[in-house]
């Protein structure tokens, strides 16, 4: 499970509050959620829900510890939740080139210390925007540019304000795995260097059923066996 505020502006009303309260809502209620996952009979008051008094939630969690990740894109405030509770992180790392997520990723483990946690015991994990496979370099730009062109134009992708300014410029400077396998496994291994993550996120959103499945079979096929013996991940062993 990822917790994080969102990267959609039309999220503000839906829950009722505005893109400066988004981190402090984040917070509050995450730590109401993790004292309703562990406790019984919860009396609780905030700012951003009504109180509760003796709540017990119901089903209990079947798992004790119930891992939580915390989405982090571009503000120090995620990161630094993340630090305090001891725990993951995700990195978007999609909209920006790689030295803002860096930041982010560095601030989280220095804070971690800070919480009297072990940095070696850092676990980060990160987006790579899209992926497209083809035989060639051509290939995959071409086939990937209508997906490219509709998303650019969605709200979430104006507000992130990418610096980004064609699908050239996101393949050269940004994180999107666009191209053979061989370019795309070179550009995860230069991301590993930097941010040290040992789980990896792709994405296929908004691709055709058909071209989805391929794409995860290429992943699978022609990405995934160099990643596992480059990369060994001490987070999922054994898969």
């Amino acid at each position: 499970m990822i917790i994080g505020k969102g990267n959609d502006p039309r999220h503000y009303p839906l829950f009722g509050i505005t893109e400066e309260e988004q981190w402090e809502s984040l917070a509050e209620r995450y730590g109401l959620l993790k004292r309703l996952w562990t406790e019984e009979k919860v009396t609780w008051s905030g700012r951003y829900r009504p109180p509760l008094q003796e709540v017990t939630t119901f089903p209990r969690p079947f798992q004790p510890e119930i891992p939580i990740w915390h989405g982090s894109a571009s503000s120090t405030l995620s990161t630094e939740l993340a630090a305090r509770y001891g725990e993951p992180i995700f990195s978007s790392n999609s909209f920006h080139q790689m030295d803002k997520y860096k930041a982010l990723i560095d601030h989280y483990r220095e804070r971690l210390v800070y919480y009297g946690h072990d940095p070696d015991q850092a676990v980060v994990g990160a987006g790579s925007g899209s992926l497209y496979l083809a035989d060639t370099y051509e290939e995959a730009l071409r086939r990937f540019r209508p997906y490219y062109e509709v998303f650019s134009g969605t709200e979430a992708a104006k507000h992130n304000q990418s610096p980004f300014t064609s699908l050239e410029d996101v393949v050269e400077r940004g994180p999107a795995l666009i191209g053979n396998a061989e370019q795309v496994i070179a550009k995860i291994l230069k991301y590993h260097k930097a941010f040290g993550h040992t789980v990896l996120g792709i994405s296929v959103d908004g691709l055709s059923e058909a071209e989805q499945r391929e794409q995860l079979h290429r992943f699978a096929e022609e990405v995934l066996p160099v990643l596992k013996r480059e990369i060994p991940s001490p987070v999922f062993r054994g898969i």
